[in-house]
């Protein structure tokens, strides 16, 4: 008597976040970047919480932290590209759905030789935050009067 009343739950569930995927699709990811400054990094790092993906865009070795980022967030299974951002700071917050998503994030400046576009692959769960570090072969450093809060590494 009870399989009937889960069976609907679970085909509504399955509906309804379809409907979700679609209308992230159509109407864009909401999502959130920057960190430029102290003050709007530890407002960007307190708003996680409410996102299921948090980017971290750095330099390799250093750890300073990067700006002017384009970011591709592509659907895996369906091939659809939920979100294209420039970012404002090294940090990127978005609200997708759960799934798997090919990240592609490129950066114009970098060293000589060095590839300007990193692709990962994550599983954005559930509940809770996929979180990854993107890093570029750039040579920047960090200026040791930066603050803690600009320091990766």
């Amino acid at each position: 008597m009870h399989r009937k009343p889960i069976r609907h739950f679970t085909l509504a569930a399955v509906a309804a976040a379809s409907v979700l995927f679609a209308a992230a699709a159509a109407a864009g990811v909401p999502h959130r970047s920057g960190g430029a400054s102290v003050e709007e990094f530890t407002e960007l790092r307190r708003l996680a919480s409410e996102h299921s993906l948090k980017l971290v865009l750095a330099a390799r070795g250093s750890g300073a932290y990067l700006a002017d980022v384009d970011v591709t967030v592509r659907a895996l299974d369906s091939g659809d590209v939920l979100l294209q951002h420039r970012t404002e700071g090294p940090l990127l917050l978005a609200s997708l759905p759960p799934g798997r998503y090919e990240v592609i994030a490129s950066f114009a400046d970098v060293l000589p030789g060095a590839p300007d576009t990193v692709r990962r692959v994550l599983e954005v769960p559930r509940s809770g935050l996929a979180q990854a570090v993107l890093y570029f072969d750039t040579g920047d450093q960090v200026a040791p009067d930066s603050p803690p809060a600009f320091r990766l590494n």
